[in-house]
């Protein structure tokens, strides 16, 4: 098994990669089944669209089995809750993801298991 809280920094990461000023940003990194790690984070819409979703993102390149890491940072870098949204949650599930690690705030995280 993975180490959580070390893909979790590796999603936190990934999060600073968001290229907008918003409020916050999101993350995401994902173990495959043939051990490929691959990552997303949020992208640019400029109306609220869940296809712009780093969940959303990252199921493209799913299998499935995998196990998805994400982190919402605020704007002072502090991990936030960042549950997935119902359309993102949908769209994990279609790939059939194992489990989701996911920040509910300061360095602390849940798991959702399917």
């Amino acid at each position: 098994m993975k180490n959580p809280k070390k893909l979790l920094n590796l999603a936190a990461k990934m999060a600073r990669l968001t290229k907008d000023n918003r409020s916050f940003c999101l993350g995401a990194v994902a173990i495959r089944n043939d051990d490929v790690m691959v990552y997303a984070y949020n992208g640019h819409a400029r109306v609220p669209e869940p296809a712009a979703h780093c969940e959303a993102r990252l199921a493209r390149k799913l299998d499935k089995g995998a196990t998805v890491y994400l982190v919402r940072l605020t704007k002072d870098g502090e991990w936030a809750m960042s549950k997935p949204c119902v359309d993102c949650m949908r769209a994990l599930r279609r790939k059939d993801v194992n489990k989701i690690y996911y920040s509910i705030g300061p360095k602390e995280w849940a798991s959702l298991t399917f």
